[in-house]
């Protein structure tokens, strides 16, 4: 029998990849200064398509090593497509992109939260995804009420926000994944060298 391998078991580059693109963003909405909504909605844009695609070479790492496809399918697919629908109403109402980024934010932090107490094992592992979780959660519903603020550019600096929390917990979970999959490798060359050695003693006698 196949052991599907859970979401949270994907590759450590995965979560590398993914931390970059959400850093990267998240600094250059924060600290560059651009005032440009229409820029600043399309930069939101390439970065969820961005991760889409990671998501989408996610899929496909799954599905040859037999993992479940549903959350990784489910993320790039809605990944994809809101950024398209970013892209496509970048001369519509600004209400139209906000709700649309809310909706992603707290759907995102609601999924991590769920994750981290379904999928994670590990008590760090669990209360960083459960941290960031909130934190989308919330970013999510403060973008959603801040059509009120003056600066029409503040609801993508609020998911500028969360795009670096969510790629400092990315980044830190693939460095720990990545070290946890070295353990496991050792462990296992340890073993099959130890049952080689107790074979040899077996032969001798």
């Amino acid at each position: 029998m196949v052991t599907k391998r859970k979401y949270i078991e994907s590759h450590w580059l995965v979560y590398a990849f993914q931390g970059v693109v959400s850093l990267l963003f998240g600094w250059y909405v924060m600290f560059t200064g651009n005032q440009d909504i229409f820029s600043l909605v399309s930069i939101v844009a390439s970065t969820l398509l961005c991760l889409g695609i990671i998501e989408v070479f996610n899929l496909l790492h799954r599905k040859h090593f037999g993992g479940s496809l549903i959350v990784s399918l489910l993320m790039a697919v809605s990944e994809v497509a809101i950024a398209m629908l970013l892209f496509f109403s970048l001369n519509q109402n600004l209400v139209w992109q906000l709700v649309l980024i809310a909706v992603y934010t707290m759907g995102r932090g609601v999924l991590e939260i769920i994750l981290a107490f379904t999928s994670v094992t590990d008590k760090t592992d669990k209360f960083m995804w459960i941290v960031c979780g909130i934190c989308g959660s919330v970013i999510g519903v403060v973008i959603l009420n801040s059509g009120s603020f003056v600066d029409s550019t503040t609801f993508v600096k609020f998911f500028g926000t969360y795009m670096m929390i969510y790629g400092i917990t990315n980044l830190i979970y693939g460095i720990h994944n990545k070290n946890e999959l070295k353990e496991q490798i050792e462990e296992k060359a340890e073993r099959r060298r130890l049952m080689q050695k107790f074979s040899l003693k077996r032969k001798r006698k």
